[in-house]
């Protein structure tokens, strides 16, 4: 029988047992589902880890909601710019097949409008500086001429 080779001192096994447990511990509690973790610490005799594992569902609970609010937005978004795109191309066609309404010219007006304008102002009659002047005080201009015939 031979006997195993000595191992220089510097490269003997270290006798702390937490330099092989640690990278393990890490391993195990990253590789465990949220949901087996979650039931874990709910089962836990420290108030602390069960107050930690309802704070962690109310937390996921959280991000749950907002996910799906997400999710909904981006495809309410989403439909409403091809609703968009589709009445664009609707109002597009509409437009196209519409016939040309042809324009209305306006009818000259049948006084003279200074005239009329600067009568209103001598008589204290009310008459806008531009645009047409009113009904009532072409009515009242016209009245007031001397009659004809």
């Amino acid at each position: 029988m031979t006997a195993a080779p000595e191992l220089p001192a510097d490269a003997q096994p270290k006798a702390s047992a937490d330099v092989r447990l640690k990278p393990i511990a890490q391993a195990h509690a990253e590789a465990m589902p949220v949901g087996h973790l979650l039931a874990w610490a709910d089962q836990h005799e420290d108030s602390d880890i069960r107050d930690q594992s309802a704070r962690a569902r109310a937390a996921l609970a959280g991000l749950r909601q907002r996910h799906a609010a997400d999710q909904e937005l981006t495809a309410i978004t989403t439909e409403a710019e091809q609703l968009e795109k589709r009445l664009a191309e609707l109002r597009s066609r509409e437009a196209e097949l519409t016939p040309a309404k042809p324009k209305r010219a306006r009818k000259p007006a049948e006084y003279p409008a200074a005239e009329v304008r600067a009568w209103a102002k001598e008589n204290g009659l009310d008459c806008p500086p531009v645009g047409r002047v009113p009904k009532a005080v072409v009515e009242a201009w016209r009245e007031s001429l001397p009659q004809a015939g």
